[in-house]
């Protein structure tokens, strides 16, 4: 008896709180400044269309969130979304939107480095590239992509790529192509003491790589999505110091799979949101050796006082499954290039497990300034931000199964890895991000300065 007066008193008050849900009709969505993008590619990041209601209590957080995957797009300069509601119920959205400039044909003039401060802690200024790109994005207003590249210097890069995502009545489907080559006259041999080592041979080319994939992306939400891909890699080394440590041909078969999975209110500098993936690639030769990588990444960002005081936490690990031991040291450099934590960018940490913890408490010195340029500047480039943050860090990590041969001079083995330190964060439009910033490196016990300039380049391959 008992149970069944309480499973009555459940049932009565669920139905009166559904009672007292208010929910709202969307009567329209109207969109203004999408000179090039079609309004289907805006209307596919908003979960609901025009009929569809909406709670009332839920309204203000779903619009942050149809700005917030606006913005992700990377397509506009600024996004305002914005809604009037009326006594009836009904709500009509306003979305204006600031487009950018999308043909790009621009010099090539880069350090060859992983970052401009190992590129001064080396002093090889010749490790220059330089050349010239095209990117046209959003050309047909869906947020496609076709890129092409002619870079010579330090390393040649040949490269022609194609992203197509919004295929299909929903929208769910994507897809890209890729074709690069690239050369190289002086490489990393290997690693010593975690500092690269470098062969050359008279200025001849030492190293060749030919790349090619394709891929399809399953976006069914706004927030995740889903990739499978197939990429051939060829790779010639001619440099005895480079064959000591790798077969002169390798020819690899690369089936790779990622989820993504990213709802933060930008992909650069972000101070909100939650940000995963996980991807598995399978490197098979023509001899039926094998061995996979995977990587999984977990990115939080929260304000903690009054949208002045931020927390960004980030947990990296990576690790290969299969025979270590047989995967030359040129994959293992490349594979491993994002084993980093600051204050070690000189450094390469090479190993099968790499796990690290990333903490940063930011302070927004000062809030986003905006500034009207002349009438003759294109109007793309008129209304440029800037937005300052002081920054305090400390990252952990820690890396297990060196290769062998590398274990008796590694100063990492077996150890914590750990820094600290504090800097400044600069941010502009078009997701331009510079961060300066000093850093304790505990585990060689020196203070650096370090440079780190983020840009908005994110393939899909």
């Amino acid at each position: 008896m008992r149970k069944n007066l309480l499973a009555c008193i459940l049932l009565i008050c669920s139905v009166c709180a559904f009672a007292q849900e208010k929910y709202l009709h969307i009567s329209e969505i109207s969109l203004s400044g999408n000179e090039k993008t079609k309004p289907q590619t805006i209307l596919r990041e908003f979960g609901y269309s025009a009929g569809d209601s909406i709670s009332e209590s839920d309204i203000d957080k779903e619009m942050q969130a149809f700005a917030d995957n606006l913005r992700r797009l990377m397509l506009f300069n600024n996004v305002d979304v914005s809604y009037s509601a009326d006594s009836a119920g009904t709500v009509a959205v306003d979305v204006k939107v600031v487009e950018r400039w999308y043909y790009w044909v621009y010099p090539i003039l880069e350090i060859a480095d992983r970052n401009l401060t190992s590129y001064f802690y080396y002093k090889n200024f010749k490790r220059i590239n330089y050349g010239v790109a095209f990117d046209w994005l959003n050309f047909c207003g869906r947020n496609e992509m076709l890129n092409f590249k002619l870079r010579l210097g330090y390393k040649e890069h040949y490269a022609v790529s194609y992203q197509k995502p919004n295929i299909g009545r929903r929208r769910w489907n994507g897809i890209w192509l890729k074709a690069e080559f690239f050369r190289q006259k002086n490489d990393i041999a290997y690693v010593s003491e975690c500092k690269p080592v470098y062969a050359d041979d008279e200025g001849k080319y030492i190293r060749r790589m030919f790349d090619a994939g394709v891929g399809y992306v399953f976006r069914p939400h706004v927030n995740y999505e889903f990739s499978l891909s197939l990429t051939y890699q060829n790779v010639i080394s001619r440099d005895s110091l480079l064959l000591a440590y790798a077969p002169d041909k390798q020819n690899y078969m690369v089936p790779a799979f990622s989820f993504d999975y990213d709802n933060r209110d930008s992909k650069v500098a972000p101070t909100s949101g939650i940000h995963a993936r996980l991807g598995v690639k399978v490197f098979t030769d023509f001899d039926a050796n094998a061995f996979a990588f995977a990587s999984l990444g977990l990115q939080y960002n929260t304000s903690i006082y009054k949208d002045r005081l931020f927390y960004h936490g980030t947990l990296l690990h990576s690790q290969f499954f299969g025979s270590y031991s047989t995967v030359p040291t040129n994959m293992r450099i490349e594979l491993c290039r994002n084993n980093l934590i600051r204050g070690f960018d000189y450094y390469y940490i090479l190993g099968q497990n790499f796990s690290a913890l990333q903490n940063t408490f930011s302070v927004k010195l000062l809030d986003r300034r905006d500034f009207s340029l002349p009438r003759w500047i294109p109007k793309k480039f008129r209304e440029p931000y800037i937005q300052i943050y002081a920054d305090i860090f400390a990252d952990l990590a820690y890396c297990s199964n060196f290769a062998a041969g590398f274990n008796g001079e590694n100063p990492l083995l077996h150890k914590p890895i750990y820094s600290a330190g504090a800097g400044l964060s600069f941010e502009t439009y078009y997701d331009r991000v510079l961060k300066v910033y000093a850093a304790y490196n505990g585990n060689f016990n020196f203070f650096g300065v370090f440079v780190d300039y983020v840009t908005p380049i994110y393939k899909k391959f």
